[in-house]
């Protein structure tokens, strides 16, 4: 049942709600690959939420094809270089959904969730709060109140 959790909304907020949200969110490179079949579009520029570059692909082959129908060689010439920009963005993606992914999950993980209590400092020792006494300080506490409560030996 690989991935059968992702379907499944158990309710309620939590791990299981961000891991689910995440899984809706993230961008897939088999996708982005498969649209870039289709470059001259954009179509794997705009999935991967770059509309400048989705709509320079779109200007860039109805240049292409301006210049094919005006000039063999200039269409010749165009092609080539849309080729070399497919080729380009086949290393792209890969970088671009990598950042765009880890971008999703700290959003998921870290971007909301309850604040912390009024008067909160964090492990700062200079905050003036009360902190918990480390586990040596507590043993040191825990013997010095057993050596107290021992009635006096009688002699």
């Amino acid at each position: 049942m690989k991935g059968g959790w992702q379907g499944r909304d158990l309710g309620g907020g939590g791990l299981q709600a961000a891991n689910a949200a995440l899984a809706r969110r993230l961008k897939r490179r088999g996708l982005a690959y498969g649209l870039l079949a289709a470059a001259p579009l954009g179509l794997h520029r705009a999935y991967l939420d770059s509309p400048r570059g989705a709509w320079a692909w779109r200007a860039g082959t109805l240049v292409v094809i301006a210049a094919a129908w005006w000039n063999e060689w200039a269409g010749l010439v165009g092609a080539s270089l849309l080729a070399l920009a497919a080729a380009w963005d086949a290393v792209w993606i890969d970088r671009r959904i990598t950042r765009l992914n880890k971008a999703l999950r700290r959003e998921a993980y870290l971007g909301h969730g309850a604040a912390p209590p009024a008067g909160y400092a964090g492990r700062d020792p200079d905050a003036g709060l009360p902190r918990a006494p480390s586990f040596a300080e507590q043993e040191r506490l825990l013997r010095e109140l057993a050596r107290r409560k021992r009635p006096p030996a009688a002699d």
